[in-house]
């Protein structure tokens, strides 16, 4: 019979605390986001969020949180298809809403949703590497935060593997 010294007890600590600090990345609360959220934060535990069906058309994003109503993901037809891996436990639910531009002027903007989900935007037929991303699972009203560079052109955020059938979203010009 073989025995084992304390090498490998120690080489699985190691690991299991890795494993564990990696978790822990995720967590931290609504001001541990690398970039300011306050106003999303405001907007989404706001009551008077624009709500929206999937296929809506806006000229630019609103100065307030959005509600997309959205419908399973083999009704929904996506500009391009999502760049997230499909979780195909339990229903899903997809969407998505074009604007005709940014806002006023093109660049970076930040894109913050309320609950978990994946996203994507498509800017002049393909779509856009976010710039930065951020996910926190313990703060009340934002869980995730993505930074892209915008043009001054039409875009399609395109929401994917979401496990309700309504996201809450915001869009503004990044600080």
């Amino acid at each position: 019979m073989r025995k084992f010294g304390l090498l490998p007890v120690a080489a699985c600590t190691v690991v299991l605390a890795a494993a564990s600090t990696a978790f822990a990345a995720e967590t931290g609360g609504c001001d541990s986001f690398p970039w300011p959220i306050k106003t999303e934060l405001q907007w989404m535990k706001a009551p008077d969020s624009e709500a929206l069906k999937s296929g809506a058309k806006l000229a630019e994003p609103p100065a307030k949180a959005m509600t997309l109503s959205l419908e399973p993901m083999s009704a929904v037809v996506f500009p391009v298809a999502p760049t997230g891996r499909l979780k195909p436990e339990g229903d899903v639910y997809g969407g998505i809403v074009d604007f005709q531009s940014p806002s006023s002027a093109p660049g970076l903007y930040q894109v913050t949703l309320q609950s978990p989900g994946w996203i994507d935007i498509v800017q002049d037929g393909k779509p856009l590497k976010p710039t930065a991303h951020s996910g926190k699972s313990d703060c009340d009203g934002v869980r995730k935060t993505l930074r892209f560079n915008l043009d001054a052109t039409p875009f399609t955020v395109q929401f994917s593997n979401i496990k309700k059938d309504s996201i809450k979203f915001a869009i503004r010009q990044a600080e």
